[in-house]
């Protein structure tokens, strides 16, 4: 915001000296500014000007009775007043400046250098950046509303949908000894598009809780090596339907991480199905290394690649893939919100053509947490 001259401002000086308060009002008459001043001498009438009114900027004199601007400034930001303070300093000591901007000072002028332009600028500095942060925190406000707004929306829609589905599946299920025939493959497409609306909003519902930090681990010593061999096995009838294998890399020793079994097994799960969706029919290879303090576990396939493009939104929310081959497109976001809720992180190397690696990182567990 531009802030012109003839606007008239609110200010405060906050000074125990007549003389030094007599002087700042001489030096903003001469200052350009057109000004609405009031004054304190001390830091108790200062709270008590500053609680019954508002001001545009607050000028402090950094010694008071019994106090310091400084701490006048700490006091005023604890309780919620951000009004922008100048602090009016008689030496300018680094220490006690960099002290000072740590309790919520916006700007300081020396006593020396307290010419009419001088001060006027200082003000003008001041009352901007406040603005400029009063904004950046309505806008930040309104956007936590929004997203709250939001939650809100999708915890009811989620928990109202649950209702017609699970009626849906009660009904497939008292029709399948009731159907003889060719009738009964209208039943598989029922239970297949019901268990992906399911699955749709678990999805939404977990990437909400990703992206608030509300993610759930249950963290223990587990071998990495373990997670891998059982998430080849959970998929490997899925594969084989699909005319794709796995291939697992595994080492002959334990890699012991700090995770959460079930996650990790829920990662695998999303980059294997990835794999599946866009590589089908070739084989499918996962691995498990040692790499300095952490396990690095890989997916890799031999399908089309993932084009310059595509890479920088891959774990983007509601991206839908290198192929767009559809899906919410949560599955990625999902996996990489809890790698990283692991304190590990999860990447991809890929080229046109060349087929996708997708890795991620688990810290390896402390020798006290193996012991």
């Amino acid at each position: 915001m531009v802030m012109l001259s003839s606007e008239r401002l609110r200010l405060l000086i906050v000074d125990d000296q007549q003389a030094d308060r007599l002087a700042i009002r001489r030096a903003l008459e001469h200052s350009g500014l057109t000004a609405e001043i009031a004054e304190a001498k001390n830091a108790t009438e200062a709270v008590s000007a500053t609680a019954s009114r508002t001001f545009d900027c607050v000028l402090v004199d950094q010694e008071l009775p019994g106090t310091s601007g400084v701490e006048l400034a700490k006091q005023l930001r604890h309780a919620g007043n951000f009004t922008p303070i100048v602090l009016v300093t008689g030496h300018q000591d680094e220490d006690v400046l960099e002290h000072a901007i740590e309790a919520g000072i916006t700007d300081f002028i020396p006593k020396t250098d307290l010419t009419p332009r001088r001060l006027g600028l200082r003000i003008k500095f001041a009352v901007r950046i406040g603005r400029a942060e009063e904004e950046s925190k309505k806008q930040l406000d309104r956007a936590n509303a929004a997203a709250r707004a939001r939650d809100e929306i999708l915890a009811v829609v989620s928990h109202d949908l649950r209702g017609p589905l699970h009626a849906i599946s009660l009904a497939h299920e008292a029709l399948r000894d009731e159907l003889t025939g060719p009738a009964t493959r209208y039943l598989g497409a029922i239970e297949r598009a019901s268990m992906r609306a399911e699955r749709l909003i678990t999805d939404l519902l977990e990437a909400t809780a990703i992206e608030n930090g509300a993610i759930s681990l249950s963290k223990g010593l587990v071998d990495a090596v373990s997670i891998v061999k059982q998430a080849a096995a959970d998929h490997e009838l899925l594969v084989k339907e699909t005319g794709s294998k796995i291939i697992a890399q595994l080492p002959d020793e334990q890699i012991v991480v700090s995770a959460d079994r079930d996650r990790v097994l829920q990662v695998l799960g999303n980059l294997v199905g990835n794999s599946l969706k866009h590589a089908r029919g070739t084989p499918i290879e996962i691995s498990v290394a040692r790499h300095d303090r952490s396990a690095v576990i890989a997916v890799r396939d031999q399908g089309p690649g993932i084009g310059p493009s595509e890479l920088p939104h891959i774990f983007d929310r509601y991206w839908s893939g290198r192929t767009k081959k559809g899906g919410a497109g949560l599955g990625l976001a999902i996996a990489k919100g809890i790698v990283s809720a692991h304190g590990g992180q999860l990447a991809v190397d890929s080229k046109p053509g060349e087929g996708a690696r997708f890795f991620f990182t688990l810290p390896l567990a402390s020798a006290p947490e193996r012991a």
